[in-house]
């Protein structure tokens, strides 16, 4: 006897049965047949129609029918089930009703799919009944990638216009079965214009296990901009940006680079493109390049007056080399196309020998290299000494040929930029004698030396002066006698500056003028210690740590910027912190915690004292905050496991305070609940659509609450 077939809708055999027309024996057929559906099969057979089977499904089961030719899928309910929940079970959400989730199901008897969607919504599921087919219909419809994107598209869509100025091949041109759909492309262009109108240097697209995270780097730091289903971003998102960048679409594991050149609202902006496979698939990074950061004049980088002064002065010098260290990031490139643009006139020649040129510049001859074809930065200097050049810039001193050529090019009566990547001024002299420079070279050729580090420029709209009684005194201690202010600022957070508290960056300069003492030192081959003691005692070096306190003095900067680049930081113990606008840098969560923890931010004492009695029978640890600025200084402190917020609350209100989580921190995996005492659909919807996780109406019970935070992680994990 063979293995009986069970059907799909095996529950509904006992129901068809009450039907006119049907028997057992017809349904023994139909599992002979092995049908798939046994519903599908009866009203495509015209066995039943689907009106009578809606009916005795109700008079059996006191079941309703889901018709979606006369009933709207809500995308807000749509947001709270998973898709693979949605296809595992056959069913698709649709409503939602204050603490009751309705769901359109195949099976709507299947007691498991009802408690995942219990356990997933923290509702309790109304079931309606669909055909399977039109439930799998649903489930394409909905979850289709290009209804996703436009979805996508409402958080970061306006009104841009972007164009690809460098001429690239079409889709057709490539042999892959990956299509680009038309939202994609506005996607992508929407991604890339408000990167630009964020001052971001980079965009990161980087991938989970379900999602993938979008990703700008502003001002130097990373900051989460939205989530992506990782289907589309490593399908059509990533194949799209390969476009854009002329890379090989078929190539799905090997790192690809490339560039790109387009037109951003009227601004020309060059991409750099680099693809790197992954586990979980193609990352990408797009380094955006605006040719105006290549024009910044060198009255704006922010030196101090003086010592701007000393330093046009070395750079009117007619032959001679000068370094400009610091690590990758520091912007030793605007600093140096800076300074050519200064000395730039009609009767200088300047040749630039660089690894990649990233910004092209006017009026001077700029080199790439290219080791592949043999142009080594010293291959290329070599050669560049024919072309009578008055001005030379090398872009790296990598070994030694490359700093002999430069040295003795120096010698020879050109004036001479290059970087080194050293930690400050003095360590470059024993950097380029490790490399095997004689030092009787290094002496006469060096002119000067620049270490600089860039920090956070405060937000002039917002920033606030540290309150008297919140100073540190050792660090009071050191600005007096240096001579300096002693007031200083700190971050607060605005719209001007995306709730950062920050806005730009400067660089903090060490400047190590070569005297002919200090070319004795270094011919003699004195330690660091004794030229850096010499050069302090004759003023030919300003020192790092003295400009960032300048920095600060002058409310450039903060001191939380600056104190890694004191010598005194070990010594400056923070004071009791009131407010101030938070790091962008997130806490740790990955350090294990045998309970999690959740801030509850609610204005009434009662509401928090009745949670915390909740929390903790549930095994969860809880913080409290009574306004919104409390709320933002804790989640930057020790980030929550979870959220509860109340929206009506003092100083910040809830919805301001989601929107500077979720933009201003980038915070957008932290789940936020709110408490609201508004029950109406449209508010609902809004809140969700902010960046709300859910919402809980007031009066609620509290069993309702856990049901809820235990459905928030169980939908993170």
């Amino acid at each position: 006897m063979g293995i009986k077939h069970i059907f799909g809708d095996e529950w509904l055999t006992d129901v068809v049965l009450k039907l006119p027309n049907i028997t057992a024996d017809l349904i023994n057929e139909l599992r002979d047949k092995q049908c798939t559906f046994l519903s599908e099969y009866l009203i495509e057979s015209q066995k039943i129609t689907a009106e009578s089977l809606e009916k005795i499904v109700f008079e059996t089961h006191n079941i309703p029918y889901f018709n979606p030719d006369k009933i709207v899928v809500e995308k807000l309910a749509l947001s709270f089930i998973p898709e693979k929940v949605c296809r595992r079970h056959k069913l698709i959400p649709f409503r939602l009703k204050d603490e009751f989730i309705d769901v359109a199901m195949s099976n709507p008897l299947d007691f498991i799919a009802k408690n995942d969607v219990q356990a997933v919504t923290g509702r309790t599921p109304n079931p309606y009944y669909c055909l399977p087919s039109k439930v799998e219909t649903l489930i394409s419809e909905q979850f289709n990638p290009e209804i996703i994107i436009y979805d996508l598209l409402e958080k970061v869509d306006e009104k841009n216009e972007v164009e690809i100025l460098k001429s690239v091949p079409t889709e057709k041109d490539y042999s892959t079965s990956e299509k680009i759909f038309p939202p994609v492309i506005k996607l992508v262009n929407s991604l890339i214009a408000n990167a630009v109108k964020m001052r971001a240097s980079d965009i990161h697209i980087e991938h989970e296990e379900y999602n993938s995270i979008v990703r700008y780097r502003i001002d130097g730091f990373l900051k989460n901009i939205m989530k992506i289903p990782r289907n589309i971003a490593t399908g059509p998102l990533v194949s799209r940006i390969k476009i854009m960048a002329d890379l090989n679409l078929a190539e799905h594991f090997k790192p690809q680079d490339g560039r790109a050149k387009l037109l951003v609202n009227s601004i020309e902006i060059g991409l750099r493109v680099s693809v790197l496979p992954t586990a979980y698939g193609e990352t990408v990074v797009v380094r955006l390049l605006n040719p105006k950061s290549a024009k910044v004049p060198f009255e704006e980088l922010g030196f101090k007056q003086d010592i701007a002064a000393r330093l046009t002065n070395i750079l009117n010098s007619e032959q001679g080399v000068i370094l400009n260290t610091g690590p990758t990031g520091s912007g030793k490139t605007t600093s140096l196309y800076s300074m050519l643009n200064m000395i730039k006139k009609e009767n200088t020649n300047i040749i630039t020998i660089e690894d990649p040129i990233e910004y092209r510049l006017e009026g001077v001859n700029q080199v790439q290299v290219n080791e592949k074809q043999g142009l080594t930065f010293a291959t290329i200097l070599r050669s560049v000494l024919r072309q009578d050049p008055d001005v030379i810039l090398v872009g790296e001193i990598r070994d030694q040929e490359t700093a002999d050529i430069t040295f003795q090019t120096a010698l020879t009566g050109h004036l001479v930029f290059s970087t080194l990547h050293t930690n400050d001024t003095v360590s470059s002299i024993t950097r380029l004698s490790d490399m095997g420079v004689e030092r009787y070279k290094i002496a006469p050729a060096l002119l000067a030396i620049t270490a600089q580090r860039l920090v956070r420029r405060l937000c002039p709209e917002c920033k606030e002066p540290v309150p008297a009684k919140r100073n540190n005194s050792v660090l009071i201690e050191v600005l007096k006698r240096n001579n300096l202010p002693t007031e200083y600022f700190k971050a607060v957070g605005c719209i001007k500056c995306d709730f950062s508290g920050y806005r730009g960056r400067l660089a903090i300069l060490e400047l190590l003028e070569v005297n002919q003492d200090i070319k004795n030192l270094i011919i003699a081959g004195e330690k660091e210690f004794s030229i850096r003691e010499t050069a302090i005692r004759n003023n030919c070096l300003w020192a790092m740590d003295y400009d960032a306190l300048w920095h600060l003095s002058q409310g450039d900067t903060s001191l939380d910027e600056i104190s890694p680049y004191l010598d005194i930081s070990s010594e400056l113990k923070p004071a009791k912190k009131e407010y101030s606008a938070p790091e962008i840098k997130k806490p740790s969560v990955a350090v294990y915690r045998k309970n999690k923890r959740i801030l509850v931010a609610d204005d009434d004492p009662d509401i928090r004292d009745i949670l915390k009695i909740y929390l903790e029978q549930n095994g969860y640890d809880m913080d409290e905050a009574n306004d919104g600025r409390e709320v933002i200084d804790i989640v930057a402190q020790k980030m929550p496991d979870l959220l509860i917020l109340d929206l009506m609350m003092p100083n910040l209100d809830g919805f301001g305070v989601i929107h500077r989580i979720r933009s201003g921190l980038g915070l957008i995996k932290l789940p936020i609940i709110v408490l609201t005492a508004v029950s109406d659909h449209e508010s609902q919807e809004n809140v969700i659509n902010l960046g709300a996780d859910d919402y809980i109406i007031k009066p609620f019970s509290p069993n309702l609450v856990i049901a809820k935070i235990n459905a928030a992680f169980r939908r993170v994990d």
